[in-house]
């Protein structure tokens, strides 16, 4: 169960960091499409200052510069609206902003299609897609992009100068040369992807591994709670903690437990031990329990009332009860708690001896719950 809980707590972190590479992917369209509106505006002056354009400089700014990039920020909108949405999935965002890239792409190729340098841009979504690691998807994404520059090429004249495939073999080599190159681009992303992944197996197994090994290091094997290793460590963090949290800390122990293992043998003892350690999993949901040695145990409960400590040991006790009773044992086995409060500046030791002290107490009388008087004052 706790692998599977730390399994579900990387995919988490994956999955963070993918929510933030899509943003960063959707800023990069808004980028894209600022940066093309700045090349735009500069080309259109100095084609106006070299006395290049043959049309009204009006008609030349609408149809170059205003219908592109309204239609792009009109992709950009659909893009912030689907990132924004809580009925989309992260997949399906993810998925709308790779290909409003490539529509992005598929604009900015279509107006300026004369200029060589635009074949490549087609690349950008292709290359954007392989963080994710989704073979799926960057393969439909370079899918898109090369169908969409295909249809560019063939049926998209928007500038009177442009030569169609078919009229210009230059262009038809530059555009077969273009296609060829962007196939083996996305097989080189489809290449990193793999190792990618392969890469990202490799780090899971071994996050897997050192939470293996934490967990052995810091549980009861016997109990599958955590040992006096990880208490040492909770006592630390209790001892480094300068929030002002209030700290109880209760010791238990098991009554009449030596005699068990004396008529029933040690197996009972263990299974009996065991069993305990479920019930205190079952009742510590809040709380952090720990078996400290032998067949005595201690919860630190953070920022709970005495009140919810209480109730806590009662149904700890109650549940041990039951259990008894369904393993028919005639021994007179319950369990006693000693409560203390732990003060900033107070050591391990000394929250450890009141506990015990107030344990103490509780056994004399067995089946009993005390707590150590300083945490009574404080509660009067």
């Amino acid at each position: 169960m706790d692998e599977e809980i730390n399994i579900i707590e990387i995919q988490s972190e994956y999955e963070r960091i993918d929510g933030e590479w899509l943003i960063l992917h959707f800023k990069a369209s808004v980028g894209l499409v600022i940066f093309t509106f700045l090349i735009e505006c500069i080309i259109s002056g100095v084609l106006y200052n070299l006395g290049e354009i043959n049309t009204s400089i009006s008609f030349y700014i609408m149809k170059y510069v205003l219908v592109p990039v309204v239609t792009n920020v009109s992709l950009i909108i659909i893009g912030y609206l689907a990132i924004n949405s809580s009925r989309l999935k992260h997949n399906v965002k993810i998925y709308i902003v790779s290909l409003l890239l490539s529509a992005i792409c598929f604009i900015v190729f279509s107006v300026h299609s004369i200029f060589i340098s635009v074949y490549m841009i087609f690349t950008i979504p292709i290359l954007f897609t392989v963080v994710y690691g989704d073979y799926i998807l960057t393969t439909i994404t370079a899918l898109c992009s090369i169908l969409a520059k295909t249809f560019s090429e063939c049926f998209i004249i928007w500038n009177p100068i442009k030569f169609n495939i078919i009229d210009s073999h230059m262009r038809l080599i530059n555009f077969i040369i273009s296609i060829c190159f962007l196939l083996a681009f996305y097989a080189v992303c489809i290449v990193v992807i793999y190792f990618e992944r392969g890469k990202n197996a490799v780090s899971l197994q071994r996050e897997l591994e050192r939470f293996k090994l934490q967990q052995r290091l810091h549980n009861d094997e016997l109990t599958s709670i955590n040992n006096r290793t990880a208490l040492r460590k909770a006592f630390q963090s209790m001892e480094e903690d300068i929030s002002g949290s209030v700290y109880i800390f209760v010791m238990i122990d098991i009554d009449n437990f030596k005699l068990l293992n004396d008529t029933w043998g040690h197996a009972k003892g263990d299974l009996i031990l065991s069993e305990f350690g479920e019930i205190l999993k079952i009742n510590c949901a809040n709380a952090m329990p720990f078996r400290f040695g032998g067949d005595e145990f201690c919860i630190i409960f953070k920022n709970q009332t005495l009140n919810i400590v209480i109730e806590t040991c009662e149904s700890i006790q109650n549940d041990f009860k039951e259990m008894v009773a369904d393993n028919n044992l005639n021994e007179q086995l319950t369990v006693s708690f000693g409560i203390a409060r732990y003060s900033h500046g107070m050591t391990a030791t000394q929250i450890l001896k009141n506990a015990d002290s107030a344990l103490y107490s509780a056994k004399t009388i067995k089946d009993a719950i005390h707590i150590y008087e300083d945490l009574v004052e404080c509660q009067t």
